[in-house]
C-alpha cells in the first residue's frame, strides 16, 4: 500500500531507515531521493559505497559530487556574533575530534581545545576592544601542539595521520552545499582510510550545520541530508543536535542503517518516522519500544525480525499503528 512520509517544514520531516543487508535499504534510499528531487528538495547523500552512486545518477540525473581533496572550508571560521563565539567553536571542534578519535581522553581533548583557542588568541581574538580579526588557518592549532616543549605524542600521532592526507591544508572556500539547488553526492568511500572517512564526513556535516545558520530560517524545505550507511556515522555527536535544529532552517534528515544500537538515544526524540525492514531481534526490541504502545511491543518485535526482503513496516507520529508495505522496485 502507498505510504506518505510528510516531508514538510511544518511537521517533523526526519526519517530513519533500518534493515539488514539485502533487505532493501538502498532501494528505499534511491526511491526517496528520486521523490525528493521531483518535489524540489535537493538530496545531499553521504555515500559510503560506490554501488549506490550509479544507481542514484540513473534515478535522479546529474549531481554535484564532492570528494576529499581538502575540506573546502575553514572550520575555524566564526559565524555567530558575540565576543565569546570563537570559544564556542573551539569546544565544538573538540567534540568533533572526540567523535573521530574516540580513544582520546579528557586531558588530551582539553589540550586540543586549548590549542585551538590559542590559535585565536594569537591573532587577538581575546582583545575585546578591537575589531574581530580574521580566523586562524585550520592547521594553526596543529602547529601550536607541535611547538610545545613536551608535545603529547599520542594526540599528535592521530592528528598527523589526517595531516598526511592534507586534511589541514588549504584555505580555499568551495561553494556552499546549501547554496546549490541540485542534488549533491558526498563520496566518502573514495578514501579507504576509516579515519579519513570519518573525519571527512564529520566536517562536511559541520560545514552544512554552520551554513544553515548563516542562511537563516527558511519558509520551506530546500535540502534533505541523507546518510546511506548511517551506522558508519553513528558516533558523530553532531547528528542528534543537527536533527533537533535543522528543520526550521529548511533541512530534513534521513538516516539509513543496518542497526540502531549504535545511535544516540536522543535521535529517537528527534525523528518522527521510521521505515523498518527485517532487523535482528535485539534491534527489533529497541524499535518496538521506541515506536509503539507497550501492549504491542512483542507483536511488533516478532513482525520486524521476520519481514521478507523488500517488505517493511512504516512507523510515524501521524499514524496510530504501523503500516505494512512492499517497496517499489523502480
Amino acid at each position: 500500500m502507498p505510504v506518505c512520509w510528510p516531508v514538510s517544514i511544518r511537521t517533523n520531516p526526519h526519517v530513519m531507515m533500518v534493515g539488514l543487508p539485502g533487505m532493501g535499504k538502498t532501494t528505499s534510499l534511491i526511491n526517496i531521493a528520486k521523490q525528493l528531487t521531483a518535489a524540489g528538495i535537493a538530496p545531499v547523500i553521504f555515500s559510503y559505497h560506490d554501488d549506490i552512486d550509479d544507481k542514484l545518477a540513473a534515478a535522479i540525473g546529474p549531481m554535484r559530487t564532492i570528494d576529499f581533496d581538502g575540506l573546502g572550508f575553514n572550520p575555524l571560521r566564526v559565524d555567530a556574533p558575540g565576543p565569546m563565539a570563537y570559544i564556542d567553536v573551539a569546544g565544538t571542534l573538540r567534540d568533533i575530534f572526540a567523535s573521530i578519535f574516540p580513544d582520546l581522553g579528557e586531558i588530551q581533548l582539553e589540550e586540543l581545545r586549548g590549542a585551538i583557542k590559542q590559535s585565536y588568541d594569537d591573532l587577538g581574538w581575546n582583545d575585546r576592544t578591537r575589531e574581530r580579526p580574521q580566523p586562524p588557518r585550520f592547521r594553526s592549532f596543529l602547529d601550536i601542539l607541535k611547538s610545545r616543549p613536551k608535545p603529547n605524542q599520542n594526540l599528535l600521532a592521530r592528528l598527523q595521520e589526517l595531516a598526511d592526507y592534507g586534511f589541514f591544508d588549504g584555505d580555499h572556500e568551495d561553494a556552499a552545499i546549501l547554496g546549490d539547488p541540485q542534488p549533491s553526492l558526498i563520496r566518502v568511500h573514495l578514501s579507504t582510510n576509516d579515519i579519513v572517512q570519518r573525519a571527512f564526513a564529520t566536517f562536511v556535516l559541520y560545514s552544512i550545520y554552520k551554513d544553515m545558520f548563516r542562511r537563516g530560517v527558511q519558509s520551506r524545505l530546500t535540502h534533505a541530508i541523507i546518510f546511506d550507511e548511517a551506522h558508519r556515522a553513528a558516533k558523530l555527536k553532531l547528528i542528534p543536535r543537527f536533527a533537533k535544529e535543522c528543520r526550521k532552517y529548511g533541512l530534513a534528515l534521513a538516516l539509513a542503517s543496518q542497526g540502531v544500537r549504535d545511535f544516540d538515544g536522543a535521535l529517537f526524540e528527534a525523528v518522527a518516522s521510521y521505515l523498518v525492514l527485517r532487523v535482528t531481534e535485539a534491534d527489533a526490541r529497541v524499535l518496538a519500544r521506541n515506536t509503539g504502545p507497550t501492549a504491542d511491543q512483542q507483536r511488533t518485535t516478532d513482525r520486524l525480525k521476520s519481514l521478507e526482503p523488500y517488505h517493511a513496516m512504516f512507523f510515524s507520529a501521524a499514524t496510530a499503528k504501523p503500516l505494512s508495505l512492499r517497496l517499489a522496485m523502480g
